[in-house]
């Protein structure tokens, strides 16, 4: 049986940042670990044409490697993996903070 104390050590975060894929280090992290996360995923703006805000003002895409899905569908499937990792981690009276609009969530409803 390990100690507390190994528990502890091994999966203390204060004050940490993990480098690596998402998916895979989010699995690493005991349930109800946190009580605040705040994330800032991918928007998956890759436009073909110009996309304006409803002021007018023209939406950038974005072509880094990082927001880059080979469909809608890998993108809803990868939101959706992110967020149920998240979700399984948070404490049950924790917050979770997502920058982005509604088109992060427009493809989750199941």
């Amino acid at each position: 049986m390990e100690s507390n104390l190994f528990l502890q050590m091994t999966f203390n975060f204060k004050d940490k940042l993990i480098n690596g894929d998402s998916l895979e280090e989010l699995k690493k992290i005991p349930d109800e670990t946190f009580d605040l996360i705040f994330a800032d995923p991918p928007y998956n703006l890759q436009l073909k044409n110009e996309l304006t805000r409803p002021d007018r003002s023209k939406v950038s895409a974005v072509d880094d490697k990082w927001d880059q899905f080979d469909s809608f569908k890998k993108y809803d499937d990868f939101t959706f993996n992110w967020l149920s990792e998240c979700k399984r981690i948070l404490k049950k009276d924790g917050a979770i903070w997502v920058i982005g609009s509604y088109h992060i969530f427009s493809g989750l409803v199941r």
